[in-house]
């Protein structure tokens, strides 16, 4: 067969065929870098406190982490007459940044025939939080550990820090859980009943 008018024959030595074998076998196997390798990260971490909740005790646990976020839960143990909760949480603002909240099934139970009230407002490096249901539905039980409500905070920078109840006395919003009738629970926001955050 005559070759096509304008084109160019090569000719390769046996090296040359072993150097262009070598380079299409790396590319049909994603050597070119298009490899499919696996990105993997290390997700946030928080240690509670807390390990023998008494009854009456307000802490803080994780609920769920990602790369990217922490879910800390606010956990009530054995408490009745859940109606009103309000506290403020301290947490590292150099390493975190608030996120949202996602209320949790104490506050749910029945369940309620109108939505509990939720009030999260940022301040400086706290979250305060106020939580209510409304009548004709009744306060609840906290039976074991139940859980109030869940922050979510975002990372930003890797480090270590606290997050805690704010009990400094300077917030605008009591720590406290009142019932039905706006009586005082006998509810312990104490310092020490937060945890460690572990922003990698």
């Amino acid at each position: 067969m005559s070759p096509v008018s304008g084109s160019r024959r090569i000719f390769l030595t046996p090296a040359g065929c072993a150097v262009v074998t070598a380079a299409l076998l790396t590319l049909g196997c994603g050597g070119g870098g298009g490899g499919s390798d696996a990105v993997t990260c290390t997700t946030l971490s928080f240690d509670r406190a807390l390990q023998t909740p008494a009854d009456g005790d307000v802490y803080l646990d994780q609920a769920g982490s990602t790369c990217s976020t922490v879910d800390v839960g606010v956990v009530v143990s054995n408490l009745s007459g859940v109606f009103t909760a309000g506290f403020d949480i301290t947490y590292p603002t150099n390493l975190l940044q608030y996120s949202s909240y996602t209320l949790g099934p104490l506050m749910l139970k029945g369940p309620p025939a109108n939505p509990p009230l939720v009030i999260a407002t940022q301040a400086g490096g706290t979250v305060q939080i106020t939580i209510t249901r409304f009548g004709p539905d009744p306060d609840v039980d906290a039976v074991g550990s139940e859980a109030l409500i869940f922050l979510r905070f975002m990372r930003l920078v890797p480090g270590a820090g606290v997050i805690d109840f704010d009990t400094s006395g300077t917030s605008a919003v009591s720590d406290s859980i009142l019932d039905e009738n706006g009586a005082m629970r006998p509810a312990s926001f104490a310092p020490g009943q937060g945890g460690m955050v572990m922003v990698p």
